[in-house]
């Protein structure tokens, strides 16, 4: 006598396992596809922003988030015996960082000005501009620091992570703009500036594609298992009735 349970009975908690993982990785998918068009129409409205002639730097920004790597023009003295170090970078198989100065800027807040790339260590002697100066640069976001972000040292000037506030506290600064401009132009001797605003990663695509394989595996896999589930009884049988 045959005690086996019936083969929906085996397939219907794994079924709505698979049901209910299925509804999580289309979603995951789904998602990924809504920031793909986030992220490119974020992307076509930067570039737009790089290909405009740059704007004068307003005296009070509300809303840097809304002008980030948007290019603009300001005029100031730099206050370079307040300079800093920057994060890190390699160009031409050299380590070097990036220097930042204030600026300061009458009836406004010193802003801080990444004017470019230089060696480290040691920080080479860089031109000082004297006087008033004129400086183009896009607007740049303050940096959040990750999990794995070295520690700054204050003390050496020495920063990982782009915040005017600590980077002013370090060099006995008042309270600088919440944003930084980064200036660009052609290569040429440190400071070397940078060619054009960083471009955001854009990896959307590649994560639905992933999702949606995940899926699709799934639900062969699930099918293939099930097929073979109850294909296996009805053979079984075929040869019990045969003579």
């Amino acid at each position: 006598m045959n005690t086996a349970s019936p083969p929906w009975r085996v397939l219907l908690w794994p079924g709505l396992a698979s049901a209910v993982v299925l509804v999580v990785l289309l979603s995951l998918g789904t998602w990924q596809v809504q920031r793909l068009a986030w992220k490119n129409a974020w992307i076509e409205q930067l570039r737009a922003g790089e290909a405009a002639p740059p704007e004068a730097l307003p005296l009070r920004i509300d809303e840097p988030a809304a002008l980030a790597f948007r290019r603009f023009t300001t005029t100031g003295t730099f206050a370079h015996d307040k300079s800093v170090i920057l994060g890190i970078a390699e160009r031409n198989r050299q380590i070097g960082a990036f220097l930042a100065t204030p600026l300061l800027r009458p009836g406004a807040e010193p802003l801080w000005v990444v004017r470019g790339w230089v060696p480290f260590p040691p920080t080479p002697v860089v031109p000082e501009p004297a006087g008033e100066v004129s400086v183009t640069g896009f607007l740049m976001l303050p940096e959040r620091r990750g999990w794995f972000t070295p520690d700054d040292k204050p003390a050496e000037r020495r920063f990982w992570a782009m915040q005017p506030g600590l980077m002013a506290d370090a060099v006995g600064l008042p309270p600088p703009a919440s944003y930084a401009l980064a200036l660009v132009g052609p290569a040429g001797d440190p400071p070397v500036p940078q060619r054009r605003p960083p471009q955001p990663r854009n990896d959307h695509l590649g994560y639905a594609i992933t999702w949606f394989g995940l899926a699709a595996a799934l639900v062969g896999f699930f099918g293939f298992w099930a097929r073979s589930l109850l294909v296996k009884p009805r053979d079984e049988d075929e040869e019990e009735e045969q003579p």
